[in-house]
Parts: C-alpha cells; structure tokens; sequence
C-alpha cells in the first residue's frame, strides 16, 4: 500500500484531499523496528509522528519508584502515535516500544508543521481531527479510571 493510501485512513488526516494527502506523504518516511525496540523513550525530546502500517506497537509509562513499565495501551495498523508534539514541543509523555516485528510511517513534526503554515487548511483540517482524536482518547482514559476507582 503506498503512503497516500496509508494517510487516507488515518484519523488526524479525514476529509484532504488526495492532492493535500499528497503534500503530507512527501515528507513521510519508512521505517523497521524489530520486536521489543524502543521507538521512543519516556521524557526524552521528540519532533516525529508515527503511524503503524504492520505489527503492534505499546505504549509504556515508567512506575514511579520501579524499573518496569505499564502498558497503557498497544497500537496496532492505522493507528497514529506521538501525535502530542504538534502541540507540545517538549518532552513524551510516554515510551513507545515495537511489541512485534512493526513498521511505520514517520512523519517530522516540523515538516508537517511548516506544511500547515503554507497551506492554512491542511493545518486546520488535521488540528480539527486532532482535538477529536484527543478527547475521544481522554473519554476513554476517564472511563478507565472511573472504573479503578469502583473497584476499590
């Protein structure tokens, strides 16, 4: 499948166009990760999108206290990952780390954000799907900790 197609059914990117879509995939790039390779670390600096395109990827966050980690969610195809840093240029928020052989398309943030200061409606299109995206995941996220909290 080539990266236009893979964009095309990612959340943050509905209703662009194909040329849009087009305009995004130029600065899109493979990449391999093997199974349990950490993509990204905990509060380290990151300025890259991620987007699986095969295996599984989790999401860890560090226990405070421990060496281990939670798993606080896994990403399968589709999905997009590290999206945060369109709206935080500062550190992650979690680690990422490849749960089988994965792939991805990864997207540098700056590109995408200079791509949205030259086409004003790309940038407002995937803001608009990203603040969906966004309060769908805190939804989901108060859900499960309204559901802890019953168990006590």
């Amino acid at each position: 499948m080539d990266t236009q197609q893979v964009l095309k059914q990612v959340n943050i990117f509905e209703g662009l166009s194909a040329e849009e879509l087009d305009s995004i995939a130029i600065i899109c790039e493979k990449r391999n990760f093997k199974a349990n390779e950490l993509i990204f670390a905990e509060k380290s600096k990151g300025k890259e999108i991620y987007i699986v395109t095969k295996g599984q990827v989790r999401i860890e966050l560090g226990i405070k206290g421990k060496t281990d980690y939670a798993t606080v969610h896994r990403m399968g195809k589709g999905e997009i990952f590290g999206e945060l840093v369109l709206l935080n240029q500062g550190t992650r928020s979690g680690a990422a780390r490849s749960e089988t052989e994965c792939e991805t398309i990864t997207i540098d943030g700056n590109a995408l954000l200079g791509l949205f200061e030259k086409n004003v409606r790309i940038g407002y299109m995937v803001a608009m799907n990203l603040a969906s995206l966004l309060a769908t995941r805190l939804r989901k996220t108060n859900l499960q900790l309204i559901a802890c909290f019953l168990w006590e």
